[in-house]
């Protein structure tokens, strides 16, 4: 199987972009939801505050999803590379270990 390699390293760097990522939606997503907020808030009677309030409302769950989403694959990409570590630590005890005969 030529050409198959896992860097840890390169899995672990992945993850930290999909930390960020997740961590830099939060900024603009809150933002944007608390601005829908509170615009409908004061835009109490007019028809458009409905509209606002159902923006902030039909946005919020999957933008919050989507953060979860970002962090848990930033945490799986963490376990991956820490197994293939390990992994790789055992294959090369079992070499270094004594043959019985």
């Amino acid at each position: 199987m030529d050409g198959i390699k896992v860097d840890p390293g390169e899995l672990r760097a992945s993850a930290g972009v999909a930390r960020a990522l997740g961590v830099e939606l939060d900024g603009p997503v809150g933002v944007a939801l608390g601005a829908s907020t509170a615009g409908a808030g004061r835009l109490a009677g007019w028809a458009v505050a409905r509209g606002l309030g159902r923006l902030a409302d039909g946005w919020a769950a999957p933008l919050a999803a989507l953060r979860g989403r970002l962090a848990d694959t930033a945490a799986n990409l963490e376990s991956n590379a820490d197994s293939h570590v390990r992994t790789d630590q055992a294959v090369a005890d079992l070499w270094k270990a004594p043959v019985a005969r």
